[in-house]
């Protein structure tokens, strides 16, 4: 059984477990809300990897027209199922919820489609139009699988090549750090704002892999994503409805590993790493109540 092609054929389960892209933008300025106050909104996100990135996935799509027995090939296609994975490119819905809880703090819950975010942050004013904001966000990451059965082209024309189940659902989640400078215009009918974005995220799941002997054995699969992203937005409306957009272009690193979960087939993997940039274009109508 071929390492490249038992590798490759996990990574690319993985991949369906994240089918849905997108970004995870926050969508809201530096300044928080009053207390008792809420703002409510809806978006859309979108998550457009560089030529790095979509390089690594035509390589890996590439490579899955070929038998997989050639490791080379099977790390390209491992890389780009990967990059696939943990990057997401591709549009989710944007929804979200946010309070004052105190003064000059404030609580927000986001859901991406791909996850769902809870976080909170504290505002320091520097002037009568100026705001510095800190925050940290938890993210628990909903990846539940359609129950479906992934297969390389290259493994229909070969018997022996093992065949990749996902009969499971995976679980991850995320931390990240957002720092906005904002800077309110138009007597309160706009905003600004810019600031760096640090986060980490990990998930793993289990494949199964059925040999071309009967039965079937396990593999566990995880993976996590290191970035560090520069955002902008800006907002501007009439109360109680404000249009927002914001841009983010994030630099990622990736990696995975795979184990057997059955110690009578014990197989050696190498560590695949990835990275790259995107640029996550993002908007929203939000209501102020």
């Amino acid at each position: 059984m071929a390492r490249g092609v038992v590798s490759c054929a996990c990574f690319a389960s993985l991949g369906y477990l994240t089918g849905c892209g997108g970004a995870a933008p926050l969508l809201h300025p530096a300044e928080t809300l009053p207390v008792d106050r809420i703002d409510v909104g809806a978006g859309v996100s979108g998550n457009f990897g560089s030529g790095g990135v979509r390089r690594a996935v035509n390589r890996g799509r590439s490579a899955a027209g070929q038998p997989l027995t050639d490791p080379l090939r099977a790390d390209a296609y491992a890389e780009g199922a990967l990059t696939r994975a943990l990057i997401a490119p591709g549009a989710t819905p944007w929804v979200a919820a946010r309070t004052g809880v105190a003064e000059n703090m404030e609580a927000g819950l986001t859901y991406t489609g791909r996850g769902l975010r809870l976080d909170g942050r504290h505002a320091w004013a520097t002037g009568e139009q100026w705001t510095l904001s800190v925050g940290l966000g938890a993210s628990a990451l909903l990846l539940t699988p359609e129950r479906t059965e992934g297969r390389s082209e290259s493994a229909s024309t070969e018997q022996t090549n093992p065949q990749a189940e996902l009969d499971a659902s995976a679980k991850g989640w995320g931390l990240d750090l957002p720092v906005l400078l904002g800077y309110r215009l138009l007597d309160g009918f706009g905003d600004v704002w810019l600031g760096p974005r640090l986060g980490f995220e990990r998930l793993a799941g289990d494949v199964r892999v059925v040999d071309s002997e009967p039965g079937f054995y396990e593999l566990d699969v995880s993976g996590s994503r290191l970035w560090a992203g520069l955002l902008g937005g800006f907002s501007l409306g009439i109360p109680p409805v404000w249009i927002r957009f914001e841009l983010t272009a994030t630099y990622h690193r990736l990696s995975g590993e795979l184990k057997s979960a059955d110690p009578d087939r014990a197989l050696d993997f190498d560590q695949i790493e990835a990275s790259g940039w995107t640029f996550s274009p993002s908007g929203a109508l939000v209501g102020k109540f």
